[in-house]
Order: structure tokens, then sequence, then C-alpha cells
């Protein structure tokens, strides 16, 4: 079970993905997981930018101690497969991003978690330079 921040978070980074153009992203691979800990090196560095929620936010950035990847943030977009992004690959490694700018315009206003568009820019880009993705 996940906090709603949690799954709030996820549908807007994956707007701000499609904001950016990132057409996929990879999946549960290696790449994914550079992403992740990008990520949480930015997120830890401005934990005070992302809200009242920040504390439920960062359990997407502990890693799971069986498996030693960070399980929570993966299952989150998971379940995410078929609405916001879609895997239409047989080992389902790569993401693709669904939902029209429109959409991503709309689930980023629409979503209260007090975190402003450049630090949503920004955790999405520390995403993109760790998983190898070119902007």
């Amino acid at each position: 079970m996940f906090y709603i921040s949690e799954e709030n978070f996820i549908d807007r980074f994956i707007a701000t993905l499609k904001v950016l153009n990132v057409p996929s992203i990879p999946f549960d691979n290696s790449e994914f997981y550079s992403g992740i800990e990008a990520m949480k090196t930015y997120f830890l560095e401005n934990i005070d930018c992302f809200g009242d929620f920040s504390n439920e936010i960062a359990m997407l950035f502990i890693k799971n101690p069986f498996e030693g990847v960070f399980s929570r943030f993966r299952d989150v977009i998971s379940e995410q497969n078929g609405w916001y992004i879609s895997f239409e690959n047989p080992e389902y490694v790569n993401g693709i991003i669904k939902i029209t700018l429109d959409d991503a315009h709309n689930i980023i206003e629409s979503n209260d978690l007090e975190i402003s568009q450049e630090h949503l820019n920004s955790i999405a880009n520390a995403f993109c330079i760790g998983a190898g993705i070119l902007i």
C-alpha cells in the first residue's frame, strides 16, 4: 500500500517527463535505478522544498534491503501501466509515456503536493541524467 502523496508525486514526475519531451524511460534495470539514485540525491539535498509530504515521498527513495533496489518507486511506476505509462515490450525494460501534453499539464496543475515546477523539472532532469536519457 502506498501513500497518496507517493502516487501523486509519481504522476507529476511522469507528467514532467512528458513536458520535457521524454518519450520513454528505462524500467527495472540498471539505468532505471541509476536515475532513481540521482533523484534521491537531489531530493535529499532539497527535501525542505518538497512540502508537507516530503517524509512520505522519501519512502520512494529507500532501497529494499532484500533486493537492493528502490522497489517502492518501481512498484508505484508499475501501477501506472496502461494509464500514464505503458510497458509495450516483452521484457518490460522500457516504459513509454502515454499521456498527451495537455494531460501532462492538467496533472501538474491539478496536483496539490506543494512542489514547485522548478523542483519537479530538476528532479526529472536528475533522473534523466542518471538514467542516461538525453533531453
